[in-house]
C-alpha cells in the first residue's frame, strides 16, 4: 500500500487528495492533524532521509506530501506515486450516471448489495466525471445513436476493465461478478 502524509490544510496535500479521490487510487491518507502517530512517522521519515529533505530544510519547507510507495521508496514526486497506486490498483468496472437517476440508483444498491469491485462516478456531483461521460458519448457514436433518437442520455455506463463500453447493466454487473469471483478465487 502507498502512503501519502500531510496534512488536509495544506494546498499541496488537497490537490494530490482531490486527484487520488477522482482516480480511486489506492494510497492512504495519513493526516497529520489527525494523529500523533503520523507525525511521528513523519518526523521518522525526515530524520530517516535528511538528503531527500536537505531542499526543503533550506527553504525553511516542512516537506509534505510525502510518499512512501510499496517498496519502501520515500519521495516528493507525486506523478511517481500515482503512477505506482495506478500499477497496483486492482481492476474495476467504472459505472458513470447520476445520483438523481433511478437506473443508476438501482445498479449502484446492486453493486453495494454483492459488493462488487465497481467505481461509480457521478457525473452531476463532479465536472471532470461529466467530462468522462462527454468524452465516452462522443468516442462511441454507434452506441449512443439509438439514446439520441430516443431522446436519452445514456446512462448508466459502464466501462469495463478492457475498455469495452456498454450501456447493458446486466454485461456491466456480469463483468464486476466476474472480478470479484477471480479476486476471490485468486485465479
Amino acid at each position: 500500500m502507498i502512503k501519502m502524509i500531510g496534512n488536509h490544510v495544506c494546498p499541496h496535500c488537497a490537490a494530490a487528495l482531490a486527484e487520488i479521490e477522482r482516480e480511486h487510487l489506492p494510497i492512504e491518507f495519513r493526516d497529520m492533524s489527525k494523529s500523533t502517530a503520523y507525525i511521528k512517522e513523519f518526523l521518522a521519515i525526515r530524520e530517516g532521509h535528511p538528503e531527500l529533505f536537505d531542499e526543503k530544510r533550506a527553504n525553511n519547507k516542512v516537506g509534505v506530501p510525502v510518499f512512501v510507495l510499496s517498496d519502501g521508496t520515500v519521495t516528493f514526486d507525486r506523478e511517481a506515486a500515482f503512477a505506482a497506486a495506478r500499477l497496483e490498483k486492482a481492476p474495476v468496472v467504472k459505472v458513470v450516471g447520476s445520483s438523481v437517476c433511478p437506473d443508476c440508483r438501482e445498479v449502484t444498491a446492486a453493486v453495494r448489495a454483492e459488493k462488487l469491485p465497481v467505481e461509480f462516478y457521478d457525473m452531476v456531483e463532479n465536472m471532470n466525471n461529466m467530462r468522462m461521460f462527454l468524452a465516452i458519448r462522443e468516442g462511441n457514436p454507434e452506441l449512443y445513436a439509438p439514446v439520441r433518437e430516443a431522446g436519452g442520455i445514456g446512462i448508466p455506463v459502464f466501462v469495463l476493465p478492457d475498455g469495452t463500453v456498454t450501456l447493458d447493466t446486466e454485461e456491466g454487473l456480469a463483468a464486476a461478478r466476474a472480478l470479484k469471483e477471480k479476486e476471490e478465487t485468486g485465479a
